[in-house]
């Protein structure tokens, strides 16, 4: 039987509502939306997701969710419009939440009554990065009195709190993304997004990357950063609920260069897996030329390594003749068993 999971409904309203337009963004081309400009549209989102699935069964929770645009920072009339679409379904069971996205400069009392009387449940944040230097160079100055002000007015009706972080911004460094991770932990989110920067057309970043103002970072560099980041969060149990975007049609044709990879969340997770096989092998002492590792259910391709990298990086080091992987239901973590 399959596992039921959370299904997310996603509308997007593209740039409505966002006070600025930020050097990295274009929201049109991620999303391959131009607007949203009427009941159809949301109807047909419903339609697509909804739908099917509570023909099939297959999801214990449903929820709309606004992406792309400063929810909070649409006009009233524009909020209430946009949840009065959704809120019957939620009155009769057919969804269970609404989720919004939008700036920290538009949290108010205000805003964050209507959305809770709507039935929304989750607010996320842009933060992308909390040194101001970084925030400024790619035109989204906010500062982080603002951002910790908006997080307690959140707190304080008892949403849900996810935040965003990009890594690669403009002026942006190992030691800058690693300081806003450290941050973003103290804040304490419910989950947390973590997006590469990448170069796309018809933006501020693609107008300096054309005159060698930027240079992205490499997918090397990038995972590197990932891991340090994943390492920190998975200590304080803050979930990561998404690593990159979403790759589709409308990203791969206005991708012009970055840090992109379909499954980089999934790169990331083999050079964790590295680590602490590597880890685990130094702490055994004298090492056999042969070596058996008891992993996880369903985690055996993490430890391998994409294209069996992993072992052969280990196998290399050690000076090994073998490394046996083998699968176990009952295994919580990583074991060296010889």
């Amino acid at each position: 039987m399959a596992k039921k999971s959370l299904l997310i409904v996603p509308i997007f309203i593209p740039h409505e509502g966002c006070p600025y337009r930020c050097v990295f963004c274009n929201q049109v081309d991620i999303t391959g939306s131009k607007y949203l400009d009427d009941q159809r549209n949301v109807m047909n989102a419903l339609k697509t997701y909804l739908n099917p699935s509570l023909e099939s069964g297959r999801y214990l929770r449903r929820e709309v969710a606004f992406y792309g645009g400063s929810f909070t920072g649409l006009s009233n009339d524009r909020q209430e419009y946009l949840l009065s679409l959704i809120k019957p379904l939620v009155d009769d069971g057919r969804i269970d939440a609404i989720r919004v996205s939008t700036h920290p400069l538009f949290v108010q009392d205000i805003h964050l009554k209507r959305l809770k009387a709507n039935g929304a449940d989750t607010v996320e944040l842009g933060v992308q990065s909390t040194n101001q230097k970084v925030l400024e160079l790619s035109g989204r100055p906010c500062s982080k009195e603002n951002l910790l002000k908006a997080i307690f007015m959140i707190r304080k009706y008892k949403f849900k709190l996810g935040l965003q972080l990009m890594l690669g911004l403009p002026g942006d460094n190992e030691k800058s993304f690693q300081s806003s991770v450290l941050d973003v932990i103290k804040m304490k989110p419910d989950f947390v997004r973590l997006y590469p920067t990448l170069v796309l057309r018809h933006t501020a970043l693609y107008s300096m990357y054309q005159k060698g103002l930027y240079k992205p970072w490499s997918l090397e560099r990038t995972i590197n950063s990932l891991k340090v980041a994943v390492k920190l969060f998975n200590k304080e149990g803050i979930p990561i609920i998404r690593i990159g975007l979403q790759p589709d049609n409308s990203l791969e044709k206005n991708l012009v260069d970055g840090p992109f990879h379909p499954s980089i969340r999934y790169l990331v997770d083999c050079e964790i897996g590295l680590d602490l096989m590597i880890d685990k092998i130094i702490s055994f002492g004298d090492i056999p030329k042969h070596l058996s590792f008891r992993v996880p259910k369903n985690r055996i391709s993490i430890y391998t390594g994409n294209k069996r990298k992993n072992i052969e990086i280990i196998k290399e080091r050690f000076g090994l003749d073998n490394v046996s992987l083998f699968e176990e239901d009952l295994c919580r973590q990583l074991e060296l068993v010889a």
